[in-house]
């Protein structure tokens, strides 16, 4: 009792100090380009030296981590649980089936449209924006030219549509991050982000399509054919190997919690891969540790489908951790209360409340990045949500609109830079106009906010009804 006697009062002025000083650490050390992991392992420390000027003895300290940890345990391993997943459906065929059906799509006369639907649909599969960019992205964007189309406007729409695989992807690290800083179920945070992400993609198309009026000529179709038939060359190819993907979407839709229906599929998936694919069992689980490798003649497949794996998942797992003893720490001091309960006097309805979250968001996304972006106004908001009666979807899904999709157009991020260079040596300032989706969706997530357009109630089941107005009958 003695030792709490200690402790400073949190003014408004100490919690903006607990706040700013390992924030401005993490995004500093970001900014000089220091990995992100280890620029939060600093963040922390600088939060560890403000518990301790503010009085709070080590086993206090140690408590907040441990809670902050525990929080965020059961993330962590669907995070983990993904990884494995994904190199399962890799190895038994899944995912390339999908990847083959995918490639029959092209066609000249909507080749913009396709070079959004296309990469959406690939990362969608694999969960992975950078994966879809280097592989089919850099397919599409060489038939450009012959089209009459600009390089930067395919890679725009390329870019477009790999990012809505990005945010939509239950296998995606951001969507996963997003899902559980905030303590929200990962699907219902997907069809949360449907609100968004559906009118967003509608006008994209629509923009494509229109631009895509000018392609003239016809489409070189080797690399597609090569990669095609790099797939049938490779692996089983049979509209029978989706099962997997189908029973863990019919499990969601039926509300089985994601922790089985991931267990589930993992499972599937090695049985399909030893009864179609001819892989053995010990060669799975090899598969599952360290990820699905082929080593075949064609180095673009290869690319595309070497992925997934637990120990993939490792280093966003230790991200996660990391930042989830931070949020212990804010907890325990009681430094984000104390700075959100001054902003919420403000910020008095749901649309400003939302507003702060949208410019905290966007602001660290700029020179942070995008796990920051996300895992920070999360742990920052989702109390001041909870009292202001909004469901924490709509705080995840504001985060995923403005975290997940600014990244992609930030031209200082080596990222973005490095888009240009994979997608034909073009300027960022090529192909970031014409990446309509990732200014699209923040816009429309501060109109929706403030409209109240699919603005759940705390309490209110999460569901896709297209333009549900808060307030209205449910």
């Amino acid at each position: 009792m003695s030792e709490n006697k200690s402790i400073r009062e949190m003014t408004a002025q100490r919690a903006l100090l607990g706040f700013l000083a390992p924030i401005l650490t993490l995004v500093i050390l970001i900014a000089f380009g220091t990995d992100v992991t280890i620029a939060a392992l600093f963040a922390l420390f600088v939060m560890i030296l403000y518990c301790m000027f503010m009085g709070y003895p080590w086993p206090e300290i140690d408590e907040g981590m441990a809670s902050g940890v525990k929080d965020i345990a059961t993330a962590s391993m669907i995070m983990l649980l993904v990884g494995c997943m994904v190199a399962v459906w890799m190895a038994a065929g899944t995912i390339p089936t999908m990847l083959y059906y995918g490639l029959k799509i092209i066609s000249p006369t909507l080749f913009l449209p396709i070079c959004f639907v296309l990469p959406a649909f690939m990362a969608v599969c694999t969960g992975t924006s950078w994966g879809s960019i280097s592989t089919i992205g850099v397919v599409l964007c060489g038939m450009a030219p012959s089209l009459g189309i600009p390089v930067g406007m395919a890679a725009g729409a390329v870019i477009s549509g790999a990012f809505f695989g990005d945010k939509m992807s239950p296998l995606s690290d951001t969507t996963l991050l997003a899902s559980s800083s905030t303590d929200v179920p990962l699907f219902d945070h997907i069809r949360s982000m449907w609100y968004t992400t559906v009118p967003a993609s509608i006008i994209c198309l629509v923009i494509y399509a229109i631009l895509g009026v000018r392609a003239s000529g016809s489409i070189d179709t080797t690399a597609v054919q090569e990669l095609s038939t790099a797939l049938t060359d490779n692996f089983l190819i049979n509209i029978f190997m989706i099962l997997p993907i189908i029973l863990v979407l019919v499990m969601s839709v039926k509300k089985v919690p994601a922790f089985l229906s991931f267990g589930v599929g993992i499972g599937t998936g090695i049985l399909f891969a030893m009864l179609f694919q001819h892989r053995g069992f010990l060669e799975m689980l090899g598969y599952m540790l360290n990820g699905f490798s082929l080593e075949s003649d064609t180095p673009a497949l290869n690319t595309l489908v070497s992925r997934g794996g637990f120990t993939s998942m490792l280093s966003l797992v230790g991200i996660l951790i990391i930042l989830g003893m931070l949020s212990g720490l804010f907890t325990k001091t009681k430094v984000l209360t104390v700075l959100v309960s001054h902003l919420s006097k403000k910020l008095n309805t749901p649309g400003t409340l939302l507003l702060g979250v949208w410019i905290s968001c966007l602001l660290i996304c700029l020179i942070g990045g995008q796990y920051p972006a996300i895992a920070i106004p999360a742990v920052a908001f989702k109390d001041a949500c909870d009292e202001m009666d909004i469901h924490r979807c709509v705080l995840s899904r504001t985060l995923e609109d403005v975290g997940t999709m600014v990244a992609a157009i930030i031209p200082w991020s080596a990222w973005v830079i490095g888009y240009g260079t994979v997608l034909g040596g073009i300027s960022v300032w090529d192909f970031i106009p014409y990446t309509y989706l990732c200014f699209l969706c923040p816009i429309l997530a501060l109109i929706h906010n403030f409209v109240g357009i699919g603005l759940f109630h705390k309490d209110d089941e999460v569901r896709y009804r297209p333009f549900w107005i808060r307030g209205r009958s449910n």
